[in-house]
């Protein structure tokens, strides 16, 4: 899944659209956009608001984005 997706699907999972999304973290609809996009990424303290927002991890979240590899 891509980086947009799996944000983007986690976000859309919780009912909440981009510009909810903003509101609830204090930011512009355009930072959601451009996280989910993968053109910009969120603030350290920002991925933990994110992650507690939409009811999982930050790993979960950006694992992707930031090319973690869980180990088996």
């Amino acid at each position: 899944m891509s980086k947009k997706r799996v944000f983007a699907s986690y976000r859309e999972s919780r009912g909440y659209s981009q510009k909810d999304l903003a509101k609830l973290l204090g930011v512009k609809q355009q930072a959601i956009s451009s996280w989910e996009i993968g053109r910009t990424i969120p603030k350290p303290h920002q991925l933990q608001q994110i992650a507690e927002a939409l009811g999982v991890t930050k790993d979960e979240l950006f694992s992707d984005m930031f090319q973690i590899q869980k180990e088996e």
